[in-house]
């Protein structure tokens, strides 16, 4: 795939990483000036099912439309083009310059309880603009959460996993099965999400999951849970006072 040019202009220069849904890629656009950097999503389906490409088609021109109106906020990526290529589907959005979250909390590190306050209220606020659009991640996590370089706003990424509440409501109502599968990461993702069933509060659990991580510099797989109450245990690795661990208890 590198350095093959895709719709006659984004040349692939860099592998960035897959998943379930396709792989993703840094690929510089040759008809702009200086040849910006953007990243392009490659959704790939094995099946050539006329009619399964029938419904990938319908899903990839819904999924750009929505990320047409997500970027329209400062802390999400723009979506720049969507396309299609020999019965392969295509996305490119802006690069963000910066790094993940995960590059500051991993290996134990922690943040001070007023970072991990900033970092709630600012992601908090991306989120209401998200479910005022009636989307939900579901794939909320440190490595989707970009430091950007020039300004060090959280910028909320990899929108691959978004599912507005009409598709929702088609998937469930709908006669012949659908295309549609739990996205998640362990140890963010709320009970209900891991079960296929998320909800927008799905979104504000794993952000304070990622809050907790923040703040005792342990992953949330590690954490253990009351026997008894199964609720999480972690106040005891961190000084943080009362009202904020409640906030976060809450989430």
């Amino acid at each position: 795939m590198l350095g093959r040019l895709l719709d006659a202009r984004y040349k692939i220069i860099q592998a960035l990483g897959s998943g379930g849904f396709g792989q993703t890629y840094i690929a510089e656009d040759t008809r702009r000036p200086g040849n910006p950097r953007c990243v392009l999503k490659h959704l790939s389906f094995s099946s050539q099912d006329e009619a399964i490409l029938r419904q990938v088609r319908r899903m990839f021109y819904a999924e750009a439309d929505t990320l047409e109106k997500l970027g329209r906020h400062d802390q999400i990526p723009q979506l720049l083009a969507y396309f299609e290529e020999q019965n392969e589907f295509y996305l490119v959005q802006e690069f963000i310059q910066g790094h993940p979250l995960s590059d500051e909390i991993s290996g134990g590190n922690r943040l001070s309880e007023a970072m991990v306050i900033e970092l709630v209220e600012d992601v908090t606020r991306v989120l209401d603009f998200v479910h005022q659009q009636g989307v939900i991640h579901r794939d909320l996590k440190p490595e989707n959460l970009m430091r950007r370089d020039r300004d060090q706003k959280l910028v909320l990424i990899d929108f691959g996993a978004v599912k507005t509440i009409v598709e929702t409501s088609i998937a469930e109502t709908a006669p012949q099965p659908e295309m549609s599968l739990p996205v998640y990461t362990s140890g963010y993702a709320a009970s209900e999400q891991c079960l296929g069933k998320p909800r927008f509060n799905s979104d504000l659990y794993s952000l304070g999951m990622i809050a907790i991580q923040a703040l005792t510099g342990v992953r949330p797989a590690q954490l253990t849970h009351d026997p008894r109450t199964y609720n999480l245990v972690w106040r005891d690795r961190v000084n943080v006072s009362d009202d904020f661990a409640a906030v976060l208890e809450k989430m």
